[in-house]
This record gives C-alpha cells, structure tokens and sequence, in this order.
C-alpha cells in the first residue's frame, strides 16, 4: 500500500513529486536567506572579500500505511561556484581600517581634522565612531586623495562602491552622535 493524504475524509496516493515539493521549497528557503544576508552586509558596507559558502543537506520523511515501509529522500546542494572580487584593505598598527588600496569609492565623512590639530585627535575620534557601532571606522590624510579637499584629516565610516549606499549608511552616523557626517567620493 502507498503512502496517502487525507483531505475532507478522503485518501489521494502521495506521489513522489508530493514528496519533491517540501524539500524544493526548504532549499528555496536557504537560497533566500543567504541572499539577503549577503544584500545586509553590503549594505552595511561589508567588504566584498566576503564569501558564504553553504552546503545544505535536507531530509524528508513520508508517513506510511501499515503495509509499505516509511521512505526517506535526501537533497544535496552543492556549494556555490561562483568565486566572490576581493578587496585588499589595510589595516593600520592603531587598530582601525584603512581605505582599501587601488579602490575609488565612496564614504561617510563623519569629520575633518586640520592635520595641525594632530593625527592622535583624529585616530581618538575615528575609535569613538567605531565604540558607537559605526562600520569600517578609520582615517585618511585628504591630500593624498585628488577627490577630497587638502590639508585634512579624515574620520570616514565605511566603504561604498555606491554614492546611494553611502547616503543611506548617513542616518546611521547622524543617530550615532555625527550630526554633520556627510557622503564623499573618494577617489586617487
């Protein structure tokens, strides 16, 4: 006798594409999820040397009459393919990001420091914009980038391949205690 399903008193025969159906869409499921994880951490400017690798396994078990034996099916996906650019970034001996080597971008200036008033001030500032959760809290020396106004100190909060996603990482630094923060291109 085959597995079956009630509905209303009445008893259908489980095929095996009723069967094929939970487990498409628990992988449908994963696929999803890793997707929006990888669209957060963009966003929140992760860097794009990330890389999630997944293999996911899923078992699923039919229900049985008393004459046919429970069936178990298991889907195997395997890991993604695709390989993911990376960006180098370099991290200073204070412990802060550095702006990644060879990369134009954008981000959020939350501070420019005449660089009379001293490194020690801006890398003070950049650490408090990291201990209030700011992502990739760092700083630059503005002259060394044609894109940004010599002659500064620059506190920056991420990195943005986009001008868009680094205007909306601001309303994260203005709650944050950076009021003025702004976007920047910055570019060699």
């Amino acid at each position: 006798m085959r597995a079956v399903r009630t509905h209303g008193g009445h008893r259908f025969p489980l095929s095996q594409a009723d069967l094929a159906w939970p487990a498409l869409l628990l992988l449908l499921t994963v696929g999803t999820t890793a997707g929006a994880v990888a669209a957060s951490n963009a966003h929140h400017g992760a860097s794009p040397a990330t890389t999630v690798t997944t293999t996911t396994a899923i078992t699923v078990t039919t229900t049985a009459t008393t004459t046919e034996p429970a069936r178990t099916v298991t889907v195997t996906r395997p890991p993604p393919t695709t390989t993911t650019p990376t960006t180098t970034v370099t991290v200073p001996a204070d412990g802060l990001t550095g702006w990644p080597a060879g990369v134009n971008g954008y981000t959020d200036v939350l501070e420019s420091i005449p660089l009379a008033a001293g490194r020690a001030f801006a890398v003070a500032r950049a650490r408090a914009a990291k201990a209030h959760g700011l992502p990739a809290a760092g700083v630059l020396v503005s002259s060394d980038y044609p894109s940004l106004h010599g002659g500064y100190y620059v506190v920056f909060s991420g990195t943005y391949r986009s001008s868009a996603a680094a205007a909306a990482a601001l309303a994260f630094a203005h709650a944050r205690g950076f009021a003025d923060a702004y976007q920047a291109r910055v570019a060699r």
